[in-house]
């Protein structure tokens, strides 16, 4: 979110770059990743042939294999050993494979909303860890923990002090959480300070 990137920038956490990306780059990293792959798979699965190599070689004796005991290993390792291009892991968190050009104004070249970048950062200083809030009606959604464990607890609307929001637009919002089992909160920017209301709903 532009509020995110803008409040990363603020705290000299992040910074924006232009990169130039190209086929090439992308194709030897592939290849890259691939060959490092196969060499640790390699590396564990000798280590594992180890362990059992005194049974293989009484095995290939039984056959009448008579060869080096090292050309039985290595004959081993490598038909065990391979990890063809489809079977290969790509890591989650990638290094770029950019080429940094140069830094980005990135607060210059884009509209920042002060009252959504004011809330998010007051929210942000709070602890709490912040995802958009788009699909379910709001700016923000709020969660005590990390996303990926814990559920929303706030569905978080910027509302101008100013504006006046009709009833039916309270009660709307309000359902809405409720059906998701999350509160209602209204977030506006009043004198520079950021100042809540919790709509709760309550069932007769």
């Amino acid at each position: 979110m532009p509020e995110e990137v803008t409040l990363l920038l603020a705290k000299e956490i992040g910074k924006v770059v232009n990169f130039i990306q190209s086929n090439d780059t992308t194709e030897n990293f592939e290849s890259n990743l691939l060959e490092e792959q196969r060499l640790v798979y390699k590396n564990n699965r000798k280590r594992q042939l180890e362990e059992m190599f005194t049974d293989i070689i009484a095995s290939k004796r039984k056959k009448g294999d008579t060869r080096e005991e090292s050309e039985i290993f290595n004959e081993e390792l490598n038909k065990s050993s391979q990890i063809p291009k489809d079977k290969m892991i790509w890591p989650i968190t990638l290094t770029s494979l950019s080429s940094v050009t140069e830094n980005v104004d990135y607060v210059a070249c884009q509209k920042i909303n002060l009252q959504r970048y004011s809330v998010f950062k007051d929210l942000w200083e709070k602890g709490y860890y912040i995802t958009s809030g788009e699909k379910f009606g709001g700016d923000f959604l709020v969660y005590l923990g990390d996303p990926i464990t814990h559920h929303a607890i706030f569905i978080v609307r910027c509302v101008d002090a100013t504006t006046k929001m009709t009833p039916y637009d309270i009660i709307a919002f309000g359902r809405l959480a409720t059906s998701v089992k999350k509160r209602v909160v209204l977030a506006s920017l009043i004198d520079d300070i950021v100042s809540y209301i919790t709509v709760n709903w309550i069932d007769d």
